[in-house]
């Protein structure tokens, strides 16, 4: 009512004003709702498709969640000779994990993940039991570069800390849906493994991922 008696000596129609006061409320509205990022990479074996790995983040004033889904089969005529599911649920302050639960399956195996933020520290539960380390740190979450800057990162199916060192081997221009995108190649080394990445040169989007499993296989990971 104070708003509608203060421009009863307007110049300007009071239906202008009740649009502007409209948009307004839908820019508010919008700036509200969480982003909301997906990747889904169908991924090979030694060429041969085994499955696919999904990844969903919603964020929402400096708070990520991210749902992280692995499902790998390998099929020997009508019978799974292989079959890997990777469950996770990842929270995160910024580009600090704040809380982790991981549920494994591999082999009829399975292992789960838990951690927290705990006062200064991160607290993690894995195969190896209880472990504290610093109060910020990141898995292997390739959807962020700033992995690229780290020293160690946390396996989420084991919960292990694990160092890695990590090198720029140049630009070149992948296939990513049929198109040709120009990328940073990077390579993540472990005392196990070498992973390597690709981002968008032009907003360092992750486009593709390609690594050896313990076992001598070759993992590879294509957007779907």
């Amino acid at each position: 009512m104070l708003l509608l008696a203060a421009c009863r000596g307007c110049r300007f129609p009071l239906i202008i004003l009740l649009r502007v006061i409209l948009l307004c409320v839908v820019a508010l509205e919008a700036d509200a709702t969480p982003a909301v990022r997906q990747w889904r990479f169908d991924v090979t074996a030694d060429g041969l498709p085994i499955g696919t790995h999904e990844y969903a983040l919603h964020e929402n004033d400096g708070t990520r969640s991210v749902q992280s889904e692995m499902h790998f089969s390998v099929r020997l005529l009508v019978i799974d000779a292989y079959r890997y599911e990777h469950h996770a649920t990842e929270t995160w302050q910024n580009d600090c994990l704040s809380r982790l639960d991981t549920h494994t399956e591999e082999k009829g195996r399975v292992t789960t993940v838990t951690g927290h933020v705990e006062a200064n520290r991160f607290e993690v539960e894995g195969v190896a039991g209880r472990e504290d380390l610093p109060s910020c740190v990141m898995t292997f979450a390739y959807w962020n570069p700033r992995v690229l800057e780290q020293s160690h990162l946390l396996n989420p199916q084991t919960g292990q800390w694990t160092p890695v060192t990590t090198q720029l081997l140049g630009t070149e221009v992948i296939d990513v849906r049929s198109q040709p995108r120009k990328a940073a190649h990077y390579l993540i080394s472990t005392e196990k493994n070498r992973i390597e990445l690709w981002y968008a040169v032009n907003g360092g989007e992750w486009l593709a991922m390609r690594t050896t499993t313990s076992d001598g296989h070759h993992l590879a990971y294509r957007l779907h």
